[in-house]
C-alpha cells in the first residue's frame, strides 16, 4: 500500500504519529482518558458519524449482510454498536449473543435487537480479548468496524476461531485504514473536527484507537480462515488505497 512509501511528514497527519506514540494504548494517559469519556464519544459520533459521510461508509460495509441467512442460527456479534446492519437482513436467528467491553453499549445494542423482534438475547461484558463462551459455540460471528481497534489482533482472531463452529461463518467490515483515500478523508473531517472542538492530540489517539491497517487485518484473516467474499467500496475494482470500506465473509475451515 502507498503509506509504506510516504515521507513521514505526509504519513503523520493521515495516520497519526506512530513513531512517537506507538500502537499500544496507555490507559493512564490523561488525553486518552479524556478522549474515551462517554460524553466525548457520543458527541464525536453524533457530529461526525450519524447522518454524514461516516454513515455512508458504515453502510457500505453493512450491505454484505444481504448475503447471509441467520435463520435458526446462534449468532455472536462483537462490538455491536447500534446494529444498523440488520436493516439489510430480515432473517431471524435462534439466539443472538452480544459481547462488548462496556455495559452501557450492550444495553443500547440489546434494545436495538428488540426493535428487530429478536427475542433470545444474551449479553456478555468482556475485558480484554477473551470472551466467556465455550469452544465451537456459534454458527455465525459478526464484526463490523471493530477489528481495526484490537491491538492483540492475532490472539483475538484465535479467540474468535475458537468460539466459531467448524465451517462457521465470520462476516463483517472494516474501514480501509492505512489507505490514502481513508487517511485523506479523515484529515479533512474527523481530524479537523477534533482539533477544533476537543482538547486532546488526535495524532496520538488515532494511533491507539486504530492500531491495525486494513492490509494487516486481511492478512491475518486469510491465515486463519478461508475467504468466501471480499468487497471494496465505493470503487471495487480499484486497490484498497482508493476505497473507504472493505467487507468480507470467511469460513472457519482451516486448522
Amino acid at each position: 500500500m502507498i503509506y509504506k512509501y510516504l515521507p513521514y511528514f505526509m504519513f503523520k497527519p493521515l495516520f497519526g504519529d506512530r513513531k512517537k506514540w506507538g500502537l499500544k494504548a496507555d490507559f493512564s494517559d490523561e488525553e486518552y482518558i479524556e478522549a474515551l469519556k462517554e460524553e466525548n464519544v457520543q458527541k464525536f459520533y453524533q457530529d461526525n458519524q450519524k447522518g454524514s459521510i461516516g454513515t455512508t461508509v458504515n453502510h457500505f460495509g453493512f450491505k454484505i449482510m444481504e448475503q447471509i441467512d441467520l435463520t435458526d442460527k446462534v449468532v455472536l456479534e462483537v462490538g455491536p454498536g447500534s446494529i444498523d446492519h440488520l436493516d439489510y437482513n430480515s432473517t431471524k436467528p435462534k439466539k443472538y449473543i452480544l459481547a462488548d467491553i462496556r455495559k452501557e453499549f450492550l444495553e443500547i445494542s440489546q434494545k436495538r435487537l428488540e426493535e428487530y423482534f429478536i427475542e433470545d438475547i444474551e449479553t456478555i461484558e468482556v475485558s480484554g480479548i477473551k470472551i466467556g463462551l465455550e469452544d465451537n459455540n456459534v454458527d455465525i460471528l459478526i464484526t463490523f468496524h471493530q477489528l481495526e481497534h484490537i491491538y492483540e489482533l492475532e490472539e483475538y482472531l484465535q479467540e474468535l476461531k475458537r468460539i466459531l463452529k467448524p465451517n462457521g461463518i465470520l462476516i463483517g467490515a472494516v474501514p480501509t485504514e492505512g489507505g490514502v483515500a481513508w487517511g485523506f478523508g479523515r484529515f479533512l473531517t474527523s481530524r479537523r473536527y477534533v482539533k477544533k472542538n476537543m482538547d486532546f492530540d488526535y495524532d496520538k489517539i488515532i494511533c491507539w484507537e486504530h492500531p491495525n491497517f486494513v492490509n494487516k487485518i486481511k492478512k491475518l484473516l486469510d491465515e486463519n480462515f478461508t475467504n468466501v467474499q471480499s468487497i471494496k467500496n465505493p470503487f471495487g475494482i480499484l486497490p484498497m488505497d482508493f476505497n473507504l470500506s472493505w467487507s468480507f465473509i470467511y469460513r472457519n475451515d482451516k486448522k
